[in-house]
Formats: structure tokens, sequence, C-alpha cells
């Protein structure tokens, strides 16, 4: 039996997957399996990444895109290590990430979740994140992203893993049912990362397991922040906001999210420091409308959720340090990309 289980994501992926499956394979020191879940790839790659690694992975093969969460679940259930590991097929990581990762996670009986160093893969002195951090309205982003990396930040306390990359304890995927699958793509993380710590489980950082990540590579369209990614951002972090966050959060949110709209807008405009050109305004603002108007009909939804997770006051005390403890600040997390 498998020590590990990495779990790749791919739809239309190409030479991106192929090089993540085989930084996956090249890990050394660890016994491991390699899952590949196909979300309806129509681009050739399915049959060519099954042609080339025959034997090495196993393919689990969706006829349609079914999301992020829902596929990623399925490698968890089909995953046989005490350990999953996600590895984003726009990511390649450093030969030793699960070694490391493993060493991190049998450190504590309680130890659900390790947190690699994610560094960016055309800059390998920037930092691309290390573990989830939060802006006062429910949204959420890697935290020390675009920073210069630098080792004061190996005492960093990351309490929940991206999505581009993370090691999670078997045991608790299966308690938590992995990943919400209302989630479609984006803020997954997040949710099962809240979860997974008013559940008791514990996070650690491995700041010597790192993965080098191209970020958006396989969601961004070449008009930069699409559209698509801002409905799903804005939709799911509201789901987040009403789900998890106090009530005094919830009710200035409107005007926390008014400043971070600002901020934002001001970067979609032609002009402004950005490697790709602007969002459309229209379309920007139909999405954003859109977002809203969804996150609001799932409301009671959203609510029965809160109710099961946020019933104590511990809770509601623990998801308070969690924000405090991983805040991001406004000009950090207003930045398009």
């Amino acid at each position: 039996m498998p020590e590990v289980s990495v779990v790749i994501l791919n739809l239309n992926g190409g030479d991106l997957t192929r090089e993540a499956i085989k930084s996956a394979l090249d890990q050394r020191g660890v016994d491991l399996e390699v899952i590949v879940v196909d979300n309806g790839s129509s681009d050739g790659s399915r049959e060519k990444l099954a042609a080339e690694f025959k034997g090495r992975i196993r393919m689990i093969e969706n006829q349609s895109n079914l999301g992020f969460s829902p596929a990623n679940n399925q490698g968890f259930e089909a995953a046989q290590g005490d350990w999953v590991c996600l590895l984003n097929n726009d990511a390649v990581a450093d030969p030793l990430w699960l070694k490391h990762s493993l060493e991190r996670a049998r450190s504590g009986r309680k130890v659900g979740m390790v947190v690699p160093r994610i560094l960016r893969h055309y800059d390998r002195e920037q930092l691309d994140g290390i573990g989830v951090g939060f802006w006062l309205d429910g949204l959420s982003r890697a935290k020390h992203r675009g920073e210069r990396d630098s080792r004061r930040l190996d005492r960093e306390t990351a309490l929940i893993p991206s999505g581009c990359a993370g090691m999670f304890s078997k045991k608790m995927l299966d308690q938590l049912k992995g990943f919400d699958p209302d989630f479609f793509i984006y803020s997954e993380d997040t949710d099962l990362g809240i979860r997974a710590h008013l559940s008791g489980w514990e996070s650690r950082f491995e700041p010597k397991a790192i993965v080098y990540h191209r970020y958006s590579k396989t969601t961004a369209i070449k008009s930069g922040y699409s559209t698509f990614k801002l409905y799903q951002v804005e939709r799911n972090r509201l789901w987040i906001l009403f789900r998890y966050y106090p009530l005094y959060l919830i009710l200035i949110s409107p005007a926390t999210s008014l400043i971070r709209l600002i901020y934002q807008a001001l970067q979609a405009f032609p002009g402004t420091d950005r490697e790709s050109s602007a969002l459309p305004v229209l379309s920007g603002g139909l999405a954003l409308l859109k977002a809203f108007w969804d996150a609001f009909l799932s409301l009671p939804r959203q609510l029965q959720i809160r109710k099961k997770w946020m019933n104590s006051t511990a809770a509601k005390q623990a998801v308070s340090r969690l924000i405090r403890d991983r805040y991001i600040p406004l000009k950090e997390v207003s930045r398009l990309d």
C-alpha cells in the first residue's frame, strides 16, 4: 500500500499536466501512487497521458467537466494512501516535497494538513503563497503571494493549505467528505480548512516542502482576470462569509466589499500597472451582479450549514482567531490575478 496518494486534475492540460505527473513520479524517499482525474478533456491529452504513463498512474475518466471540487473528491475516494496530496496540473513539485511533507505530517497525532512553500515557477525567489489568508468580507487567497521568499517565514503558522498543493490526512478527508461539491472552483480549500479546524484537526507548515506554481495558468484567459473567475470567486466568498464569519463582519461586509471592489476596479482599467489587459467593464459588472444574486438565493442553505458548524462560542472564537491570524491587507487581497 502506498504511503501517499497524489491527485492531479487534468482538463485539456497537455504538457502542463505531463510535467506535473512527472514531478510527482520523481519524488524520492516515499512510496506513492499517482491518480490523474481527467475532467472531460477534448484535446487528446487524456489518451496521450494514459499511453505515456501506462502502468505508472491510475486514471479516472469523466465525460464532462465536473468542476475542481467534485473531480478531486473522486481522487480522494480512490486514494489508497494514509495521506493524500493535491498537486495542480499547472505546478511542479521539488523531488523532496512529499518526503518533507510526510515527516511533518507524522509530527502530531491530530495533524490533518501540511502546507508547503509554493514559489512562482518563473521566478523562484518569489512566493506564490504560504497557505490561505482572509479579508474581512469572506474573500480568501494565498497569503504572502508576490513577496520575495525569506527564511523569516519558516515559522509561519499556515492553518489552511491552498488548493494548489497540500497534504491531507485520508482519515480527515473521509470524515469531512472532502471538498464541498457546491464549490465548483475557488474557496473550496478555505471551506475544507475551516471545517477541519473546527473538527479538531491541526495544520502544519513545512518550509522544506516546495512546489513551483504557474499561477492561474489553467483558468486564466488572454484577457486576464476572466468573468468566469470573477463570478466564482465573488459568489463563493459570500458563501464563506455566510457560513463562518462573525456576525459583526457580516454586517459590515457591504462596506468592506465596496472598498475592496473599488481598489479592484481601479486595476481593471487600461493603463494600470498590470501584466494583462483589462477585464471588460460591462461583462465584469454583470458577472458580479450574478454572483451576488446567486449567493443570496442560496442563503437558506448557507444558514443551515452555519447552524451545523457555528453552533458554539468556541467555534465562533476559533474562526475569529483564524481570520485575525491569517489576515491579508487590502492592497494584497485586491490584486486582480
